[in-house]
């Protein structure tokens, strides 16, 4: 039986996002496939939600991978942690998961946080796209950009190309999965405790919006406006801390505040929630009559398979999105799911009208995208990496790693300095808390 590693960068525990969650599905799934698994966590191993037995759990450490991970016979890692896998591990055959386009999102914050991220985000794709054996990403516009990418860098070269024209030995698309049946999708999970409901009882004729966690390259406004625009008050727009304030600030979340606030608004129609422990996040969704997120057109947009799209259409819950991105084609494709245009407040509130007014009109479509979801079919490439791990060989005599290069960082006004201070401070603190 091989043995698979898997090293995400985000903290294993019960409340995470969704490269946490990942993983740890992946964790829970892969032995049915034949592999033995271990599983690595970058916080504490008692912190790790329930894993099948037979799964080992180990804590990450820096320096001391080969023993942390030197018994696999391969490797699945993502983010930052994948550098010092391939740093510490060059012969072990490497997976590099880039379901999470990390660097194109974190360009959002460069007016707060300087040039830094960008610098070493650079960097790290470079490494990795350079060093590791195969990739897999979220959907076929990942893919399509990861190639220019990795043709950029050497890896599609001549000797790739003859062996495996297409390229799925190289790179292959494996999204975020969903449970393999309605069953495998609970409404909780824990004991007893977990059996309340999130959300207090609804007001008579209440509608509740889901938007969820609020980062900095969504568009609310046309959500937003919608609901302000009800004078009966009867929409509620949810929006959610998210976990990782460090990483992700939520500028745009305090932007939404400021604006609420305004209107009298905050807190009464629009109100916010902590972010829920994994095992839980089906039951919100099941508490809600809409999961509605919207964007405005964008690098991120287009490579990004919003992942909370595919856990509202797992539970049966109505969707409502922007067009652009592979979520919003995959939505109009299957008529499974409210698509409007970008900045149109009143397109989503008539699309909202119509949700409201028929919850089951796209619910056929969404059954049968989702399908393609499930996750016994979604980890087929990665099991078979798994099964019969290799070396791309190539990558010594084509690939090559530029210098990341960038101007300093301009000279900062007293307020910039203080933003910068504030948005490293914040990372600590989430906002609505005391230091």
């Amino acid at each position: 039986m091989k043995r698979l590693a898997l090293v995400p960068s985000e903290p294993l525990r019960a409340t995470m996002a969704g490269i946490g969650i990942r993983y740890l599905e992946l964790a829970r799934r892969l032995p049915a496939h034949g592999l033995a698994i271990t599983l690595v966590t970058s916080g504490a191993a008692k912190d790790v939600p329930e894993v099948p037995e037979g799964v080992r759990v180990r804590a990450f450490a820096r320096g001391k991978l080969a023993e942390v991970i030197g018994d696999a016979d391969a490797v699945l890692a993502q983010g930052q942690l994948a550098n010092d896998v391939l740093l510490e591990l060059p012969e072990m055959p490497a997976a590099i998961d880039l379901y999470d386009p990390w660097l194109v999102e974190n360009l959002h914050y460069a007016e707060r946080l300087g040039l830094d991220p960008y610098r070493n985000d650079h960097a790290t794709w470079v490494l990795q796209l350079t060093r590791g054996d195969f990739f897999l990403c979220s959907c076929d516009e990942q893919r399509l950009y990861y190639q220019g990418l990795l043709t950029a860098l050497g890896r599609v070269n001549p000797t790739v190309i003859t062996r495996d024209p297409d390229l799925e030995g190289l790179i292959a698309v494996m999204p975020f999965g969903v449970p393999d049946s309605a069953s495998e999708a609970p409404m909780a999970s824990g004991g007893e405790a977990s059996q309340k409901p999130i959300l207090p009882p609804a007001s008579p004729g209440e509608r509740r919006i889901l938007f969820g966690g609020l980062y900095d390259w969504y568009d609310p406004w046309p959500v937003l406006e919608a609901v302000a625009a009800r004078e009966q008050g009867d929409w509620t727009l949810l929006l959610v801390h998210n976990p990782n304030p460090g990483s992700t600030p939520q500028a745009r979340l305090a932007e939404v505040e400021t604006w609420c606030r305004a209107r009298g608004i905050w807190q009464q129609q629009v109100k916010t929630l902590d972010w829920l422990p994994a095992a839980r996040r089906y039951d919100l969704l099941r508490e809600v009559d809409v999961l509605a997120a919207t964007h405005q057109p964008s690098l991120e947009t287009r490579l990004s398979l919003r992942t909370r799209f595919l856990d509202a259409l797992a539970v049966g819950c109505p969707v409502l999105s922007t067009e652009g991105g592979a979520m919003s084609r995959l939505l109009v494709e299957h008529d499974a799911g409210w698509v409007v245009p970008p900045g149109d407040a009143g397109a989503a509130s008539r699309a909202l009208e119509e949700i409201f007014a028929d919850a089951h009109a796209k619910k056929a479509g969404a059954r049968t995208l989702i399908e393609s979801f499930r996750w016994s079919r979604v980890v087929a490439p990665l099991v078979a990496f798994a099964q019969a791990p290799r070396r791309d060989e190539t990558k010594e005599a084509f690939a090559f790693s530029p210098e990341t290069r960038t101007p300093p960082d301009p000279p900062l006004a007293p307020g910039q300095r203080l933003r910068r201070r504030l948005s490293r401070w914040l990372g600590k603190v989430r906002p609505g808390t005391t230091a």
